[in-house]
């Protein structure tokens, strides 16, 4: 019997040790954030780790105790090869999470949860974001890890059950205790709370947090709160309900008119991943975008200006409907959801616009074609529209194509029309068909040539536009899909992350080279451009209007644990790890009216 529990406490370090030297090669990936941590930062962030590693090994612990309990009167050398397999399963398992998870963090800022499950729709286009040398770089991790912990497992640990002799029944109630109190490490202690993410938050600094996280752990809950619709709880909805009536005003009072036309052709460009970091007015390097740095001083330039999220399927219906997203829970993954919601496109519809949508890349990505089916569009151009030998992308067609389709397009369209297109160059791997502007082989680098590429591809498609007749009559609205991580390395729940630019162009603008400074995000499209062409904005119900004198400024964002909101004087972030702001609120009631309407806007529609 002695030895049998012998083999369960050296099971259960084994298992430990193997959690920790996950997060230890996931500190080595992450080295460019981990060395910005003090040594005594990191340990804190290992040693509260073990509260998630503990856990995830007491589920392993009560498999690994229930075949000790059911074959007691066994010895262990038969035991050897039942327990070869499953801890190898186990391992596999566990790597597969943990492995591409070190990428996906580098890239998305937090680990990989449930929510990844809706990219294995589109498997090519998920994977067209990653170079081939890193897919290399993680199958080796990947095949030295298993291999190293695997030899190491065999030798220190299933050697040990050659000394396991079959034991008296009258042991069989003790490993069944022992097996049954695995519940306690599971769930984190006697405490009424269980365990969860919460637990190994310990520090201000949001990588030292993440740092402690187990990947395994982490995916393994993420996929039981999936489909749990929990309700933000800051403030009563019908509290709520009121005040928010109270900040929106009305979306037609007092504003400022900017168009001659209330019936102008409207050109939408959604530029990929173009972060304020990259926009010289924004404050952001010089040299990156040289035609959009020249365009902002030809039109109406919108410097305080927030994407909603970091993802493209986030940010599209924040555009083009005005409707957020929840932490985890894009609303374009909701199909009945997408039914209810308005569109710009609908609404122009009803005003006589035809309207399409140009994209060089598959649409059935990200679940936006059932998105722009369910908006209103009339038509959608994607890369199936495009001769094969322009697909040179790994996304699709790049940019310069798509300008050319657009442009061909617009010089034979019916007045008034509406064009909306999502550009796809400047998205990872960041491989661009043009002489290397920006030198650098870092990704930062990469990312700057490929907007660079973009900026060059949108400033020959203006000045195109320019000489055509209906430019008079015109409004090209620029703006990014989502903010971005790039250049200025941001955490995900940075508020200059989602920083992003807004720029009105156009010969039906009243006026050129005004900056507005308000506060703003991307469901306040529809509901500052409407009213300018005097057509009702009431079916956007969260957005604002900017050109609205009396209406005041804000914007909020959504990451993947928690909510932001930013205004004139200052920013506010609510963790929903913790369930706590991280900042003091009581003088500014409109992010808990805002975040609180949100939400109820959500699970209401």
């Amino acid at each position: 019997m002695k030895q049998r529990l012998r083999f369960f406490l050296a099971a259960a370090i084994s298992w430990i040790a193997f959690m920790i030297f996950i997060r230890f090669a996931f500190s080595i990936y992450q080295y460019s954030q981990t060395s910005l941590l003090s040594i005594g930062e990191v340990f804190l962030s290992f040693t509260y780790g073990l509260y998630h590693d503990v856990s995830i090994t007491g589920y392993i612990m009560m498999l690994t105790g229930l075949i000790l309990c059911s074959s007691i009167t066994v010895s262990g050398t038969k035991l050897k090869p039942l327990f070869r397999v499953l801890y190898a399963v186990l391992m596999l398992i566990s790597l597969t999470i943990a492995v591409p998870n070190f990428e996906l963090f580098r890239n998305w800022g937090f680990h990989a949860d449930g929510t990844i499950l809706s990219y294995l729709k589109t498997p090519k286009e998920a994977a067209a974001s990653t170079a081939t040398s890193t897919y290399i770089l993680l199958f080796g991790i990947y095949i030295a890890m298993l291999t190293l912990s695997y030899k190491l497992f065999n030798r220190f640990l299933i050697k040990k059950l050659d000394a396991i002799v079959p034991a008296k029944l009258k042991y069989l109630p003790l490993l069944l205790l022992l097996t049954a109190s695995m519940i306690i490490p599971v769930r984190g202690g006697f405490g009424i709370a269980p365990m969860n993410v919460g637990f190994v938050y310990h520090s201000s600094n949001t990588y030292a947090n993440l740092l402690a996280v187990n990947p395994i752990w982490n995916f393994s809950y993420s996929l039981k709160k999936l489909k749990k619709n929990k309700r933000l709880k800051l403030i009563p909805d019908d509290e709520a309900k009121i005040r928010f009536q109270d900040m929106i005003a009305s979306q037609a009072i007092d504003q400022n008119t900017i168009l001659t036309s209330q019936s102008p052709n409207i050109i939408l460009i959604v530029l990929e991943s173009f972060t304020s970091a990259i926009i010289e007015e924004l404050g952001g390097k010089k040299g990156v975008t040289p035609n959009f740095h020249t365009l902002s001083d030809e039109g109406i330039m919108f410097t305080n200006f927030y994407g909603i999220g970091d993802r493209t399927k986030i940010g599209t219906v924040g555009i083009f409907s005005g409707f957020p997203s929840l932490p985890q829970k894009p609303v374009i993954e909701f199909h009945k959801k997408v039914q209810n919601l308005p569109s710009l496109c609908k609404t122009l519809k009803k005003e006589g616009y035809n309207s399409k949508f140009y994209y060089g890349g598959d649409l059935h990505f990200a679940s936006m074609n059932s998105y722009l089916s369910n908006v209103g569009f009339n038509n959608t151009i994607s890369m199936d529209n495009f001769p094969g030998e322009l697909n040179t992308s790994k996304w699709g067609v790049h940019d310069e194509f798509l300008f050319d389709r657009l442009y061909h397009d617009i010089k034979l369209e019916k007045q008034p029309f509406f064009k909306a297109c999502l550009t796809l160059s400047s998205h990872e791997p960041f491989a661009v068909p043009m002489e290397t502007a920006i030198q650098g082989k870092d990704e930062n680098s990469l990312f700057m040539n490929s907007a660079y590429y973009t900026d060059k591809c949108l400033g020959e498609f203006i000045d195109r536009l320019k000489k055509l007749p209906s430019w008079d009559n015109t409004l090209v609205i620029l703006l990014a899909d989502h903010g971005s991580r790039y250049v200025g390395n941001y955490v995900p729940n940075d508020p200059d992350k989602y920083k992003i630019p807004m720029l009105w162009l156009g010969g039906c603008l009243k006026e050129k080279g005004l900056k507005i400074d308000k506060y703003g995000c991307q469901p306040d499209l529809a509901t500052s451009l409407l009213p300018q062409m005097g057509i009702d904005a009431s079916d956007f119900t969260i957005g604002k209007n900017l050109f609205n004198k009396s209406q005041k400024g804000y914007a909020y964002f959504t990451y993947n644990n928690g909510y932001g909101f930013v205004d004139s004087t200052q920013s506010l972030i609510f963790d929903l790890n913790s369930n706590k702001w991280k900042a003091e609120i009581a003088k500014h009631k409109e992010a808990q009216t805002l975040l609180q309407y949100i939400d109820y806007s959500f699970f209401k529609l």
